[in-house]
């Protein structure tokens, strides 16, 4: 493991926009790991995945960034489980799943990010989340302690969980009875269909913006097109025309540009429809007032 400076994260995130890090770091077993957080004894850092779920401000972020790989990626299928590091991807457990009749795991398909991506905000549907699948995980701690963590401690609920935040998560167990193969693969194969059929792929994102407020106001996209933002365009960015719950970035989009976008809806839909909507997405590097304008924590 080395300390790399003044790192570009757009790069690293599916949005492709924001600024550097003064340190970052590929993080390649348990033990680099815990050199790395000794190392920065306590003060704060960041976790990066895949980037599926961030944006990151132009100005970049104040602290290091820490990225899991090696030893982290492992991916294993045993008998009625699998086990896979915080830095393997979703696609591959999904795709694990899916070749070895594993029951279950349709609601991830073609679901971006890093299994401890997934874990961190709960990730899955409406219906279902990860921690329903998950028998333990594993966070190390930053004094460098490992800690068990079950769906019971995990508190998960609706795209978070409330493991502290500076706890890194490591790897999960999670459930995959054998079923029935040729049912799970149409399963699957259906599951991603209809997503690539109504969601975004063609251009960089991070999929669903705002969290479904639920009975009476149905999905998020709903109110999206109800206060008459679909297309809405600012800079680079739009609220795609396909899918009102997906900001792209045109080509050329900025930070600034999708949290204009976001800022906009959030307004909009308190003015006329009386919600709050409240973020999916994280905002990495803004300004306490600017993460208000769009319900997120600073």
């Amino acid at each position: 493991m080395r300390w790399e400076a003044d790192v570009a994260l757009a790069a690293h995130t599916r949005y492709q926009v924001g600024g550097p890090t003064p340190r970052f770091a590929r993080i390649g077993s348990r033990e680099e790991l815990r050199s790395a957080l000794l190392t920065l004894n306590g003060a704060p850092f960041r976790t990066l995945g895949w980037g599926a779920n961030i944006v990151v401000a132009d100005e970049g972020v104040a602290e290091p960034v820490l990225v899991l790989k090696g030893d982290f990626e492992h991916l294993s299928v045993g008998p009625g489980s699998l086990r896979a590091g915080a830095g393997a991807s979703i696609p591959a457990l999904v795709g694990a799943a899916r070749r070895g009749g594993r029951d279950g795991w349709a609601f991830l398909e073609a679901v971006p990010g890093t299994i401890g991506g997934a874990l961190r905000m709960n990730a899955g549907s409406a219906e279902i989340g990860i921690w329903d699948m998950t028998e333990w995980a594993e966070a190390m701690t930053p004094a460098g302690e490992v800690v068990r963590i079950t769906p019971d401690d995990a508190r998960a609920t609706y795209r978070a969980t409330e493991v502290p935040q500076e706890w890194v998560f490591l790897e999960g167990n999670f459930e995959a009875a054998p079923g029935d193969a040729v049912a799970i693969q149409q399963e699957h194969l259906d599951r991603r269909r209809s997503k690539v059929e109504n969601q975004v792929y063609d251009l960089p994102s991070c999929g669903s913006t705002w969290k479904n407020p639920g009975p009476p106001h149905g999905s998020a996209w709903q109110v999206v097109e109800r206060v008459g933002m679909r297309g809405e365009r600012h800079g680079g960015a739009q609220i795609a025309e396909k899918h009102a719950n997906f900001i792209v970035n045109l080509g050329d989009a900025r930070a600034e540009d999708i949290v204009w976008l976001m800022a906009a809806t959030r307004q909009r839909a308190h003015e006329e429809l009386g919600i709050w909507l409240e973020p999916e997405i994280q905002l990495w590097g803004f300004s306490a007032e600017r993460c208000r304008s769009v319900g997120a924590a600073a």
